[in-house]
């Protein structure tokens, strides 16, 4: 092979890499969206503020208190 066919091979695999990855992003995002404004009943569009994110995140890191 030559040098100039391998670099194109480089370039392609590189950027399929690359779709798939901004693919996987739309759909998380999309996922999120749909997660948290139509089945958690809130606004899809404020996944993208950050005390949205906050306030999930304070449900993870609250202590909890174990009975017995």
């Amino acid at each position: 092979m030559t040098k100039e066919r391998i670099a194109t091979q480089m370039v392609s695999f590189v950027l399929k890499v690359l779709l798939v990855l901004v693919l996987i992003a739309i759909a998380l995002i999309l996922g999120i969206m749909v997660g948290y404004g139509i089945l958690g009943d809130g606004n899809p569009f404020a996944i993208f503020d950050m005390s949205t994110w906050g306030h999930i995140f304070s449900y993870f890191t609250k202590p909890t208190i174990v009975n017995g």
